[in-house]
């Protein structure tokens, strides 16, 4: 009878410990509000970003221009999303 008590007592204590190591996946942190203009400068980017690439993949324009013209969307960008 001591030995069922004390395996039932070491199975509670094992799920227990498990539970604590995985508590961030059994219980997410809420997600934090997404800032609207954040939100803006990232759709902004992301176009404009993806059309720099396919004209640098395309030959139309050089690896240093595309550093520029990158540097040049995300100040539009920000500029565009108020910050």
């Amino acid at each position: 009878m001591l030995a069922r008590v004390i395996a039932v007592l070491v199975m509670i204590a094992s799920a227990g410990v498990i539970a604590w190591h995985h508590r961030d996946d059994l219980m997410p942190a809420p997600a934090a509000p997404i800032d609207p203009a954040e939100a803006a400068y990232q759709a902004c980017i992301t176009e404009r970003s993806a059309g720099i690439d396919t004209m640098q993949a395309d030959g139309t324009i050089s690896a240093d221009q595309a550093s520029l013209f990158k540097s040049r969307a995300d100040a539009l960008c920000r500029s565009q999303a108020g910050g």
